[in-house]
C-alpha cells in the first residue's frame, strides 16, 4: 500500500512530558481534537519511542503547536532520539512554564495545550493517547505549520470561508 497517511496534511506539534526524573520533547505529526465538551485532543505515538512510556508514567502531556517560523524545531526534536539527548536542554528549545502540568511548552508556537491522560489505545503499530485540555493558550498573530507528504508549508492565502 502507498503511504496513505502522508496524504493528509497535519499540524506540526511537538509533545513534551516530563516525569519526576526525566523529561523530553518530539515532533509528532499525528494529533487532532476529538471532543468539544470536554475538550480532548489526541496523538498517536509508536511505542519504541522515548515519549512514549513517559506520557504513561507522567499521566500528562504537552502539545504545542508550532508556527510557520520554528521548523528546524520539528527537525530537531523528530531526528534526536530522547534516550540519549536531553533535548529540552538544548538552547534552540525555548520554553515557558506550563500552568496545570509539570512539563514545559514551547516558546513562540501558534497554540500549546496542557492535557491530562484520560486514555490510550493501543491501535496497529501506534498508541493514540486522549488527553482532555486543562489549558490552551493560542497566539493569532502566528501561523501554523504544515506537513504535507513529507514537506514543511505555511497557510498561504485563504481562498474562502467555511459556512
Amino acid at each position: 500500500m502507498p503511504r496513505y497517511s502522508s496524504q493528509f496534511p497535519d499540524p506540526v506539534a511537538l509533545v513534551t512530558v516530563a516525569t519526576a526524573k526525566k523529561s523530553n520533547v518530539m515532533t509528532v505529526g499525528w494529533t487532532s481534537p476529538v471532543s468539544s465538551d470536554p475538550p480532548v485532543l489526541m496523538i498517536s505515538i509508536a511505542p519504541e519511542r522515548f515519549t512514549h512510556n513517559l506520557i504513561l508514567e507522567a499521566g500528562e502531556f504537552g502539545v504545542s503547536i508550532l508556527a510557520d517560523d520554528q521548523r528546524d524545531l520539528s527537525t530537531l526534536a523528530g531526528t534526536l532520539s530522547g534516550a540519549s539527548v536531553e533535548k529540552l536542554k538544548r538552547p534552540e528549545f525555548q520554553t515557558v512554564p506550563a500552568e496545570m502540568i509539570r512539563a514545559p511548552l514551547i516558546s513562540g508556537a501558534r497554540a500549546c495545550f496542557e492535557c491530562s491522560l484520560l486514555q490510550s489505545i493501543d491501535v496497529g503499530d501506534h498508541t493514540v493517547f486522549f488527553g482532555e485540555v486543562l489549558k490552551a493558550t493560542v497566539n493569532d498573530r502566528k501561523s501554523p505549520l504544515i506537513l504535507f507528504y513529507r514537506s514543511y508549508y505555511g497557510l498561504g492565502k485563504e481562498i474562502g470561508t467555511y459556512p
